[in-house]
Formats: C-alpha cells, sequence, structure tokens
C-alpha cells in the first residue's frame, strides 16, 4: 500500500447542507428491523442500502462520531487530515469511485513522479541510483508473484522474498536496499511484519485500474453522505449480542445506561481487532468455524503521524525515502503541501516500526521523527503542530486492518462473513477476500450483508 499525495484535483459542487429526509425509521410492508453494529464505512454502506430497499435500520455507534476508521480531523485551521483511512486505490470499475462521483467530490490524482530518495546518512541517492532499486524491487514482487502460486498457508512473506533474491539473483547493496524497500511495503499494506504475513497474500488481491486518489476535504465526507438521516445512536457502546428463533437482542451501554435494543436481525461489523479481544459477548457463542478464523486472522497495527510546519523545507519532492532508519522508522514521508493547502509532512509506521515507537510518549515520538528528518535536511526547523493516530489503543479499532497471517487464509475470511441462523450478519474488509485492508472492501463487504439481509426475508 503506498500513498502520495501528489496534486492535479478535480472539483465539483458538493450537494447542499440542508437537513436530509429521515430514512429507514419504519420498515415497509414485508419488510422488518435491522440493528447495525458500527457506524464505519462497511455499516452506515449496509444501513444505506437496507434503508433505501424499506427496511427500518437502528445503527449502533460506540464512538461520539461516525465513520469508524476514517476520520477526517477538522481542528487544524486551514488544513484537513484524515487520521485513519485516506485513499481509493484505482478510480476504474471501483464501487467507491462510482458514489464518490456521484457526490462530486474533490479527488487529488497520487504522484510519485517526484520521489525523492535518501541513504541512511541522509545523502541524496542519485536518480539512476533510486530508478535501479525500484526496478530492483519490482522484480523482487514478480518472482514473489509467480513462486506463491505453490505456496502453502505456513510459508510466510518473509521466505517468498529470500526465495525471490536468490531467483533474481540480487547480491550485495542492491539486495540489501530492494530487501528493505519490500519489507516496508509489506509493513504498509499490511501493518504486520514479513514473518507474520502469510507468503499467499502475494498476488490473492484484486486491485482495480485507474489513479489512486485522496480527498482534499476529508474522507468523511463518504461517510457523512451515507449516514444522511439515518437512525444512527452515539455513544452506544454493544457489549452483548443474543439471537433465537423471536429475533435478537442487543445491550449496549449508553450515556444514560444500560438498554437492551431488541430487532429481527443484526449486522455485525466490528473490526477484527474488536472481535479478537472478546469485547463483546455473543450468546449463543459464535459458531467454531467463525472462532477460530478470528483468531487466526492477523490484526495490523499502522499509525500516523502529521507534522505542520511554517514553510517548506524539503524542496519539489512529494514523496521522500529514507533508507537505513532505526528500526525502519520514518521511511516514507508524504509533502502534502499541494493537497492540503499548509506545509504538512505525513509518514505512515507499520508492523515492527509502528511496535518500535509504541513504546515512547507522543512528544518523543515528534522527536525521533525530527530526528530523522533532520538526517536528510540538517536545518530542519520544528514543527509548529503536530498530531499522531492511535488506532492499536482505540478501543473501538484496536488495529488498522486485518491481514492474512501465516496460518490463515481465505477460507477465514469465508467463515468471519457467514451468516448465522439467518439472525447475524457480518461484514468489515476482514471478511472480504480480493478486497481487505482498503476502504472500497468495506463498502462492498457492507453491500453485500445488507443483500443478503434482504434475501433472507424472501
Amino acid at each position: 500500500m503506498q500513498e502520495d499525495v501528489g496534486a492535479e484535483i478535480t472539483e465539483e459542487p458538493v450537494e447542499g447542507d440542508t437537513a436530509p429526509e429521515p430514512r429507514g425509521r419504519e420498515a415497509a410492508p414485508g419488510r422488518g428491523h435491522t440493528l447495525v453494529i458500527g457506524a464505519g464505512m462497511a455499516g452506515l454502506s449496509a444501513a444505506d442500502r437496507l434503508a433505501e430497499a424499506g427496511e427500518r435500520v437502528t445503527v449502533l455507534e460506540g464512538r461520539a462520531r461516525t465513520g469508524g476508521r476514517i476520520h477526517t480531523f477538522r481542528e487544524w485551521d486551514g488544513a484537513t487530515l484524515d487520521a485513519g483511512a485516506s485513499w481509493m486505490r484505482g478510480e476504474e470499475n471501483n464501487p467507491l469511485a462510482d458514489l464518490v462521483r456521484s457526490l462530486g467530490l474533490r479527488t487529488a490524482v497520487f504522484n510519485r513522479s517526484t520521489e525523492t530518495a535518501y541513504d541512511p546518512k541522509g545523502r541524496r541517492l542519485l536518480f539512476d541510483r533510486h530508478r535501479r532499486n525500484m526496478e530492483d524491487v519490482n522484480l523482487l514482487h514478480e518472482h514473489m508473484y509467480w513462486a506463491n502460486i505453490g505456496a502453502g498457508s505456513q510459508e510466510s512473506m518473509e521466505q517468498g522474498i529470500d526465495q525471490a533474491l536468490y531467483d533474481a539473483n540480487l547480491v550485495r547493496a542492491r539486495a540489501r536496499d530492494a530487501k528493505e524497500i519490500v519489507h516496508r511495503m509489506v509493513e504498509g499494506d499490511h501493518g504486520a511484519d514479513a514473518e507474520e504475513v502469510s507468503f499467499e497474500a502475494v498476488g490473492a488481491l484484486h486491485e482495480f485500474s485507474g489513479d489512486d486518489v485522496v480527498f482534499p476535504d476529508g474522507m468523511g465526507q463518504i461517510t457523512d453522505h451515507l449516514a444522511r438521516g439515518l437512525d444512527v445512536r452515539l455513544e452506544h457502546v454493544v457489549l452483548e449480542v443474543s439471537h433465537g428463533e423471536d429475533g435478537v437482542s442487543v445491550r449496549v451501554d449508553t450515556p444514560d445506561g444500560e438498554e437492551t435494543l431488541t430487532a429481527d436481525r443484526v449486522v455485525v461489523t466490528l473490526p477484527l481487532g474488536v472481535l479478537k479481544a472478546g469485547q463483546v459477548d455473543f450468546r449463543p457463542e459464535l459458531p467454531e468455524d467463525k472462532r477460530l478464523a478470528i483468531e487466526r486472522l492477523g490484526n495490523g497495527r499502522l499509525e500516523k503521524l502529521f507534522l505542520r510546519f511554517d514553510e517548506v523545507f524539503w524542496g519539489d519532492a512529494e514523496v521522500l525515502v529514507h533508507l537505513g532508519t532505526e528500526h525502519g522508522a520514518w521511511f516514507h514521508w508524504y509533502a502534502g503541501q499541494r493537497v492540503l493547502g499548509v506545509p504538512v509532512l505525513v509518514s505512515r509506521n507499520g508492523g515492527a516500526p509502528a511496535r518500535f515507537l509504541a513504546k515512547m510518549s507522543e512528544g518523543e515520538v515528534v522527536e525521533h521523527a525530527m530526528a530523522s528528518l533532520r538526517t536528510m535536511f540538517r536545518k530542519a526547523p520544528d514543527p509548529v503542530d503536530h498530531h499522531l493516530s492511535a488506532w492499536t489503543d482505540d478501543p473501538f479499532a484496536r488495529g488498522a486492518f486485518s491481514y492474512t497471517a501465516v496460518g490463515s487464509g481465505d477460507g477465514d475470511r469465508v467463515a468471519l462473513r457467514a451468516s448465522v441462523d439467518d439472525r447475524l450478519f457480518f461484514a468489515g474488509e476482514a471478511t472480504e477476500i480480493e478486497h481487505i485492508a482498503t476502504v472500497h472492501g468495506a463498502l462492498l463487504s457492507g453491500l453485500r450483508a445488507a443483500d443478503m439481509v434482504l434475501e433472507a426475508q424472501g
């Protein structure tokens, strides 16, 4: 997963701010009442489709906001930040792109043409050297793609990388640089180390063609739109989900105390990390294959740091690559001034680098980041502000996104998405096979779960 913030911004008018008409408050003839747990992309896309089909829908969200792992942060004057999910991968034939276009949202095309790389001592690499490194990385990916056809579920990405290095005959400095870059890419794509990720995950994901884009005004606009007019109950923390022949009941903790809501069925869009933590009791307990899937699938760790400065000191480069950093932290920096309108650098750390930084206080993380930046830019000034995400510590996320861990596979995601007695339905990016760890995957999973609910009603 590579996240760039280049220019080429499309701008169209956004729908007005008039109060939306209530939706999904009453059931149409032949429809019933569905509770949706979670007001992220999966939950809101399911609720939106169900409401449009005449279902009565009640959305329960533990946070004081909608969006889930999409969190548009607007507290910085003059800048809008997406502290969580922030980009759309591939515009062509992507259902998320269709929705974005229908809303007329501004988008900015990713741009890697000004990527600049630095060695461990902060010396800028010659263009030909960096281009050769990326050609070597592409060569490794090609060997890994074909090698993984016969891979077993117990083989790791690390084993695949080592085999690819051998097959590609890369040695010495070229092998070192290519291996480091691939490792950082694995950490960013999966939120885990190469030793933790199944080698089968290579080539298993479907990518849409076309441009990859970000949202200058925030991805939260999409979930805001899906939530319009719905009965969304914020600060309703789900404690227990029960089901039987008569329907479902969900016990929640609210600002006014505990209460129990009843309905015909429930769509569960809890993140994998929350399911792993056992924060919600299911009565009767979930089927064994679903419990094993929750246990086997990996839960990725990935955090973002935004640094705001008074002025741009990094030149025209929109992507900075820093090889040989301590524990692999701060490998990628993305310059956001063209999209965000202010001098901002953004870095993402996943897997081992994220765990390394998690041992520090927030102030120490910023200091460590600045020390790394000053290896490349000796006179870099102190930031005037910063924002550090904390998805792993968020009780309603418990991580960034799922990944296919060693020992797990597509069968676990199939088990996770399966309905239970036509009462419990499941959605979320972790229930996807080809579109895991993506916003469009969450969208597709919610639409799928809604269709299953509607089909179950006959």
